[in-house]
């Protein structure tokens, strides 16, 4: 090919391209034929009014289950037992013999101390008959009553002695186990048995600090057996420490259950519930409260537009959350559409309906046939 026909090929070419760019170039934008959208006014928001709430805080500790009253039995004395009157939980009344020592001894020394009782009572009648006709003398006569008096005394002691060979129930409960039998010897350090009072269990639990003032005698109390989490018991504070520990922050409390069908042991580990009613604050469902670098906030409507309100939040519970902050009962409250939202910014209200949303189901895809 001559150099010339070259040169005018690429000429030609040339001038095909430009003519092409020229034509795009000048050719309408396809997205401004597009209409730009309208922007709303107002934006669509679901509202819900503020409720007033008592702040009702559950606190829940473990306590320990303790008897009544409890008290491991000892014998007054030494001495070899010759009779265990009792078995391990056996129930006893107040002053059932719960076992016995041997006594002789002691039984003779009370028949001795009667027979000088009684001696010295018949030669003081004798003398007190005297007296009068001066057959004797004063001194005799007042010889003879502190002789009466001292072998009263010795009858005492005597009769005391021989009643502390018998062990006997302090008051009304349930006899444990023992590891005493008849033909032992036993001091006064030898535990005979425990004796629990278990008509009521006695739970011993420590309370936090913050609530201590509103523990008082008489706040009832939900106990659950760990053993029996069904089991529900309702009793009441029995008792309150005087003061804080310093190591632990808490107050340790007693709380007093009914036990008449004996089905609860001390020992027994329990899962206790108090319930305090505090001040009341306004109360919102949680999907309206946001969180910011400055705090927890929300929208409240005032007229056709919304203000950002910033609450501190108190206490939640099943959806709901107790806040504290310049709120009133029955100030309307976004619930739904609080994203993209500016202070003072316009909003068309709608009331939220919680029934529908609660049973608002996601729709059914069915599969293609």
């Amino acid at each position: 090919m001559k150099v010339g026909t070259q040169i005018l090929s690429i000429a030609l070419l040339g001038a095909l391209i430009g003519a092409g760019w020229l034509q795009w170039t000048a050719a309408p934008d396809a997205s401004s034929k597009i209409p730009a959208r309208k922007k709303s006014g107002a934006t669509l928001v679901l509202v819900e009014p503020a409720t007033l709430a008592d702040d009702n805080v559950v606190v829940r500790a473990i306590g320990t289950g303790q008897a009544r009253r409890a008290a491991t039995i000892h014998a007054a004395t030494a001495g070899e037992v010759v009779r265990v009157n009792f078995e391990a939980q056996q129930r006893v009344t107040k002053g059932a013999i719960l076992l016995r020592l041997d006594d002789k001894h002691q039984r003779l020394a009370v028949r001795l101390a009667e027979v000088t009782l009684k001696e010295a009572s018949r030669q003081l009648k004798r003398l007190e008959k005297l007296a009068p006709s001066g057959a004797t003398s004063m001194a005799r006569l007042e010889t003879a009553q502190t002789t009466l008096e001292s072998a009263s005394l010795r009858l005492d002691q005597a009769k005391a002695d021989l009643r502390d060979r018998t062990v006997y129930a302090p008051f009304n409960g349930i006899v444990g186990l023992t590891e005493i039998d008849v033909g032992d010897r036993i001091t006064v350090d030898t535990p005979i048995a425990i004796l629990d009072d278990r008509s009521y269990i006695k739970v011993a639990f420590n309370l936090p600090e913050e609530y201590a003032a509103r523990a008082t005698v008489g706040t009832l109390v939900v106990v659950y057996p760990r053993t029996m989490p069904d089991m529900k018991v309702e009793g009441a504070i029995s008792a309150t420490g005087s003061r804080i520990d310093p190591l632990t922050r808490s107050l340790k409390v007693e709380a007093e259950i009914v036990n008449t069908d004996d089905t609860l042991r001390p020992g027994t580990s329990f899962e206790v519930q108090l319930s305090f009613v505090g001040k009341s604050y306004p109360s919102v469902r949680e999907v309206a409260v946001s969180w910011s670098r400055d705090g927890a906030y929300l929208w409240r409507v005032e007229g056709d537009r919304v203000k950002k309100v910033f609450v501190k939040n108190v206490h939640r519970d099943a959806g709901r959350i107790l806040v504290d902050g310049p709120l009133k009962a029955g100030e309307m409250i976004v619930v739904e559409g609080v994203q993209g939202l500016r202070a003072n910014q316009r909003v068309k209200t709608k009331l939220y309906d919680a029934e529908s949303a609660d049973t608002k189901k996601p729709p059914t895809i069915k599969s293609p046939s």
